[in-house]
């Protein structure tokens, strides 16, 4: 009786170690990859070589971002992939040395980035990630009537982040991540070329599936 009792105990342990392993298994970010992001995304930039009257000097402003993000998984815990970012800022403009606050909530700017990117879990079992991306960016101010001001600035952008996502099924998780991007790009309206030089810290959430 007690040999029985003892038994049932060791099978029990063992399924109960197998349930766990597999469960594990399944929550392994490994495979195909897709997030999308909302947050929330804080602009300051330098402007060179204006010839406009006033003289703009820099932009500094707030808005919401969102981007979406397509991958695959070569290796568990290691993504690479493409995705797509935009931000519209509500900006204010330093101008001739004096800062001017748009009266019509039409003016905005709105930044778009698209390129490759790398995402990496040193635990492919845990929600810890870090990102880093490399992107063609544009740059479109509107007027107070909506409309986009020609041209758009052209450049380039660079992008590192970090964040944490906790597994809600056994591939989709939520979570949060923070990310600093920098970049450079160029307008040539008639007046001349104008060079703009930008950084934007971000704050995202994030649902993921992998």
């Amino acid at each position: 009786m007690r040999s029985a009792h003892w038994t049932a105990v060791f099978v029990a342990l063992a399924t109960a170690r197998v349930a766990n392993a597999a469960g594990t298994e399944e929550r392994l970010h490994d495979g195909f990859f897709a997030r999308s992001e909302t947050g929330l995304a804080l602009l300051w930039e330098d402007v060179s070589g204006s010839r406009a009257v006033p003289r703009r000097t820099a932009v500094r402003g707030v808005g919401q971002s969102a981007s979406l993000w397509f991958g695959a998984t070569p290796d568990p815990g290691l993504v690479l992939g493409v995705t797509a970012w935009t931000a519209r800022i509500d900006p204010v403009f330093v101008e001739g040395g004096h800062t001017v606050t748009p009266d019509d909530d039409s003016v905005k700017v709105t930044f778009l980035r698209a390129g490759p990117f790398v995402d990496f879990y040193p635990d492919p079992s845990r929600g810890f990630h870090l990102q880093m991306a490399a992107s063609f960016t544009a740059q479109v101010e509107s007027d107070v009537k909506g409309n986009a001001i020609k041209p758009a600035a052209i450049g380039a952008a660079l992008s590192i982040g970090g964040g944490y996502e906790w597994f809600v099924a056994s591939q989709l998780s939520l979570g949060f991540l923070g990310r600093v991007s920098t970049g450079r790009s160029v307008r040539e309206p008639s007046e001349g070329t104008e060079r703009m030089l930008w950084i934007m810290p971000e704050l995202a959430l994030t649902a993921t599936y992998h």
